[in-house]
C-alpha cells in the first residue's frame, strides 16, 4: 500500500519539481550557516584562551601576528570579528530558513488545494450506489483532516526530514573533525533509539487510523443531526443523542489520548538517550581537555554540535510520527479514489451524439440494486414516443422511482436494455443524455443559496427572463411577493424557509428551464393543491410539446390527461393505456380511482 501511495504523491511531487528543488537549496544553505556559527565560536573561545600564547600550532595566532605585525588588526578587533563572524552567520542562516519554510511548506498548501480538487472532483463522477455506502460525515472528514494530514506529510514532513538528515549527517561530520573518539562514544546510544523509535513509530501508524475513523464517525453524526434537527426535536430525542455524541466522542478522546501516551513516550525516550549523550561528552571530553587532547573551544563546539544533534533525534521521531499519520490518512483518500464510478462512458461511447429527440423504449428491462435481491422491475416493456406524457402510478415500493431512474443513467439495468431514438443510452455520451433531460427526483433538494441560483442551477449563463417564465410554469411567481428579497432570498439549508410546495415549485422551474427534450417529475406535485397542480399541468403541456414528459404520481387527478398511463405491481406492469381505456378495465387503476374520488368526497363532507 505504501508503494501505491508514494506513486499516488508522485505526481503532485513532480508537477512542484522545481519549487521543491529550490526548497532544498534552501535546506541545504540553512543546514550550513546553522552549523557554521559553532565553529566560528570554537576559534573564539580557543583565541581567547591561548590568543596571548601566540601558539604556534593555532593557525588563528598565526594569522593574527602577521595582521598585527602589518598593523591591520588588533585582539580587540579580532573579538569583533569573531562577533560579526557569528551574527552574520545567524542573520543569513534566518533568511534562508524562511525561505525554506515559505517554499516548503507553501508547495504543501498548493499540492493540499490539488488534491483536494482532485478529491471532490472524483466524488461527482461516483454512482449513486457509492453514497449507499459511505456516511456523509466520513467523506468529509477525509476531505478535512486526512488531507491536512497528508499536507503536514509533505509539507513541515519532507522539509524537517531533509533537514533533520543534512544537519545530522554534517554534524556528526563536524563532530569527527573535532573528536573521533569522543564522536563515537557519543553515539553509542542511537542504535537503542532506533529500536525505540521503529516500535513506537508502529503504534503510531495504528492508533492515527482508528482515530481517523472514529473522528469520520463523529463527523456523520454530527452532520446527521444538524440534518434530521428538526426530526430530533419533533420526537423529543435531544437528550438521546447528546448522550450518543458524548459516547462517540469520548471514544475519540480517549484514542487521542492513547495517541499522545505513546508519543510522549517517543519524545522522552529519544530526550532521555539524548540527555545521555551529553552526560558522556562532559565526562569523556572533559577528561580529553584535561589531558590537553582536546581544547576547550572544541569542547564547547562539540557540546553545540551535540545539541543541534538533538534536534534531528527528536525531529526523527517526530517527522516519523507525520509520516505515519500522514500514510495512515492517504491510504484512506486511497480507498475513496480507487472506487470506480459504476456508471460512465465507455469504448462503445458514441461522441457524435449531441443532442436526442426522446423517443424512448424499454426492451425487457429488468433491474436489481444488488446480486442477492429480488428483482425491483421485472421484464418491463414499453414504448414512449417522442412528445408523449407517461404517466406512472402503483402503490409505494412498486418500482415507480427506479424505472424513472434508470433513463438518466442513474442506475443502469441488470438485463435487457433502454432505447432513446433507437440509441441505445449506454452508448451516449453521460453528459449529453442527461443534459436532455430535466429530472424533478421525489425527494426535493435545494442548495444554501438564493431562490435564483437554485433556479437556474445547471445553467452556463444566468437570465432573469427565463428564470420568470419557469416560475410561471411551476406557479411560484405567484409566491414572489412572499419572499422578502425576492429571487434573491437564500432559502436556507435544503429549502429550509421554504414550505414543501414552494420546493416542489422551485425544483419543476430548475428542471423546465433547462427546456430539457425529455422531462421527469417524480411525485413532484404531492405538496401542491389540486388547483396549482392543474395549472402547473396546464402550462407544463404547451412547454412540452414535441419533447416526452414522464410524470409519477399516487394521483389519478395528475395522470388523467396523459397519453399513456402503466400501473406497476411488484416491478412489473400490471395495467396500460388511456384514462378510459384503463377505467373500462375495471381493474387496479379503476379501484385507485374509485377510492380517491371516494377520499375527495369524505374531505368535501
Amino acid at each position: 500500500m505504501r508503494k501505491r501511495a508514494f506513486k499516488f504523491l508522485s505526481r503532485y511531487i513532480l508537477y512542484y519539481r522545481w519549487h521543491l528543488g529550490a526548497g532544498l537549496v534552501f535546506i541545504f544553505f540553512t543546514t550550513a550557516f546553522q552549523l557554521a556559527s559553532p565553529w566560528v565560536l570554537r576559534y573564539a573561545i580557543d583565541f581567547i584562551q591561548l590568543g596571548a600564547q601566540r601558539s604556534e600550532t593555532f593557525f588563528l595566532s598565526i594569522l593574527l601576528s602577521r595582521l598585527e605585525e602589518a598593523g591591520i588588526l588588533s585582539y580587540a578587533r579580532m573579538l569583533l570579528l569573531y562577533v560579526g563572524l557569528i551574527l552574520f552567520f545567524t542573520f543569513i542562516q534566518s533568511i534562508f530558513r524562511f525561505l525554506m519554510r515559505d517554499t516548503m511548506i507553501g508547495v504543501s498548501r498548493k499540492i493540499e488545494y490539488h488534491l483536494r480538487n482532485d478529491y471532490f472532483r472524483h466524488l461527482q463522477t461516483l454512482s449513486p450506489e457509492f453514497y449507499q455506502r459511505y456516511k456523509t460525515g466520513d467523506l468529509m472528514a477525509r476531505a478535512t483532516n486526512d488531507l491536512d494530514a497528508v499536507r503536514s506529510m509533505l509539507g513541515p514532513g519532507i522539509m524537517h526530514l531533509v533537514s533533520t538528515v543534512f544537519v545530522a549527517i554534517a554534524t556528526i561530520a563536524l563532530m569527527t573533525k573535532i573528536s573521533l573518539s569522543l564522536t563515537i562514544w557519543t553515539l553509542l546510544p542511537l542504535p537503542v533509539v532506533a529500536i525505540v523509535v521503529n516500535r513506537l513509530v508502529a503504534k503510531i501508524h495504528k492508533l492515527f487510523a482508528l482515530i481517523q475513523a472514529q473522528f469520520a464517525a463523529v463527523t456523520a453524526k454530527v452532520q446527521e443531526n444538524i440534518s434530521g434537527i428538526r426530526v430530533v426535536k419533533s420526537y423529543v430525542q435531544e437528550k438521546h443523542e447528546i448522550e450518543s455524541f458524548k459516547l462517540q466522542n469520548k471514544d475519540l478522546i480517549q484514542r487521542n489520548l492513547d495517541m499522545a501516551k505513546v508519543r510522549a513516550m517517543l519524545n522522552s525516550s529519544i530526550e532521555f538517550l539524548l540527555g545521555l549523550s551529553i552526560l558522556i561528552v562532559i565526562w569523556v571530553g572533559g577528561k580529553q581537555v584535561i589531558s590537553g587532547q582536546l581544547t576547550i573551544g572544541g569542547l564547547v563546539a562539540f557540546i553545540a554540535y551535540v545539541g543541534m544533534l538533538a534536534w534531528p533525534m527528536i525531529a526523527f521521531g517526530w517527522v516519523l510520527n507525520l509520516w505515519q499519520q500522514g500514510l495512515a490518512s492517504l491510504n484512506r483518500l486511497l480507498i475513496i479514489l480507487d472506487e470506480k464510478p459504476v456508471i460512465a462512458d465507455s469504448a462503445k461511447t458514441d461522441h457524435s451524439v449531441q443532442t436526442i429527440n426522446g423517443h424512448i423504449t424499454f426492451q425487457n428491462v429488468t433491474f436489481s440494486y444488488n446480486d442477492k435481491s429480488d428483482p425491483v422491475l421485472d421484464d418491463i416493456t414499453l414504448d414512449i414516443p417522442q412528445g408523449a406524457t407517461l404517466a406512472i402510478v402503483g402503490p409505494t415500493g412498486c418500482g415507480k422511482s427506479t424505472l424513472v431512474n434508470l433513463i438518466p443513467r442513474l442506475y443502469d439495468v441488470t438485463e435487457g436494455k433502454i432505447l432513446i431514438d433507437g440509441r441505445d443510452i449506454r452508448d451516449i455520451p453521460l453528459q449529453v443524455l442527461r443534459k436532455n433531460i430535466g429530472y424533478v427526483p421525489q425527494e426535493t433538494f435545494l442548495f444554501s443559496d438564493s431562490l435564483q441560483e437554485n433556479i437556474s442551477f445547471g445553467l452556463e449563463e444566468l437570465s432573469e427572463p427565463d428564470i420568470e417564465d419557469a416560475a410561471e410554469v411551476s406557479q411560484l411567481k405567484s409566491d414572489f411577493d412572499q419572499f422578502p428579497d425576492g429571487l434573491n432570498t437564500v432559502v436556507g439549508e435544503r429549502g429550509l424557509t421554504l414550505s414543501g410546495g414552494q420546493k416542489q415549485r422551485t425544483a419543476i422551474s430548475r428542471a423546465v428551464i433547462r427546456k430539457p427534450k425529455i422531462l421527469i417529475l417524480d411525485d413532484s406535485l404531492s405538496s401542491v393543491d389540486t388547483y396549482t397542480e392543474e395549472e402547473i399541468l396546464k402550462r407544463l403541456k404547451k412547454i412540452m410539446q414535441d419533447r416526452t414528459s414522464i410524470i409519477v404520481s399516487h394521483r389519478v387527478s395528475t395522470v388523467r390527461d396523459a397519453d399513456i398511463i402503466i400501473v406497476l405491481k411488484d416491478g412489473k406492469i400490471a395495467e396500460q393505456g388511456s384514462h378510459k381505456t384503463l377505467l373500462r378495465k375495471r381493474g387496479l387503476y379503476y379501484a385507485m380511482y374509485q377510492r380517491q374520488l371516494l377520499e375527495k368526497s369524505l374531505q368535501e363532507l
